[in-house]
This record gives structure tokens, sequence and C-alpha cells, in this order.
């Protein structure tokens, strides 16, 4: 029962590494893995999607203010403003679960796709179902 909780809450949060774990420390068979890694997918999407700005509230030693005369701008930053202008909501929806990570793929689409959140998550989780077929079947099968 604890694997099953710890793909799955990995899934939530680092979704390229849980079928791997799944698979190779764990042995579970393909259908469970894409099961479980699916469903804490889709989890993280929406937990980050709604939560994100509570979470960050709630701990305040992790997420510092910026100081002032720091760069805003960052190479990572320019990134993802240019993934979102490029690509929109389905360019993030599908680069967020194994480029960017569930956590921060739902920061962005919850605050530049807020207007559209039906939309987002509908996209959100069929990229997590995507992912989650082509990585475990990737890990089992090649």
């Amino acid at each position: 029962m604890i694997e099953i909780i710890n793909v799955f809450l990995l899934s939530a949060v680092k979704f390229f590494g849980a079928p791997a774990l799944a698979h190779y420390m764990y042995d579970f068979p393909y259908i469970e893995t894409l099961i479980i890694t699916t469903l804490g997918g889709i989890f993280g999407v929406f937990i980050f999607f709604y939560f994100g700005a509570r979470i960050v509230q709630f701990f305040p030693n992790f997420f510092k203010p910026m100081p002032k005369n720091r760069k805003i701008f960052t190479k990572k930053n320019k990134l993802y403003v240019r993934l979102i202008k490029k690509y929109g909501l389905i360019g993030l929806a599908l680069f967020s679960p194994v480029l960017i990570s569930i956590p921060v793929g739902a920061f962005l689409a919850a605050r530049f796709f807020s207007h559209q959140s039906f939309i987002a998550l509908s996209f959100l989780c069929f990229s997590v179902l995507l992912w989650s077929i082509v990585l475990t079947t990737f890990i089992y099968f090649i």
C-alpha cells in the first residue's frame, strides 16, 4: 500500500519519474502503473490549480518574497512566457507533465487561463493521461 501512495504522490509533483519508480523499484504491472500515475497526475493538477496560491501562503519560509533588486526575468521565466505566448493553453498543457512539472504548469494555467478553468483543467488532465500512456509504454515495452 505504501508503494502505491509513493507512486501516486510522485506522479502529482514529479510526473516524469513516477512510471520508472513503479516499474523498476516496485515491480508494478503495466495497467496498475498506468492507472496510479494517471490518477496521481490528475490529483496534482487539481490540487495545484485550485490551491496553488494558498499553498504558497501556507509555507512562507519556502516561498520568501523576492528582493527588489533581483532580476525578475530569468531564463526560466522567459521560457514560460514564450511557451504561453507561442503555444497557448494547449502547449502549456502538453509540456507541463514532463518538461515543466505539474505544479508549475497548474500554477501557470490558473494564472493565465483562469477565465477558462474548465477547458484548462480538461487539457491538463488529457495531457497527463497522454504522457502517462507514453511514458509507461516506453518504460515497459521499449
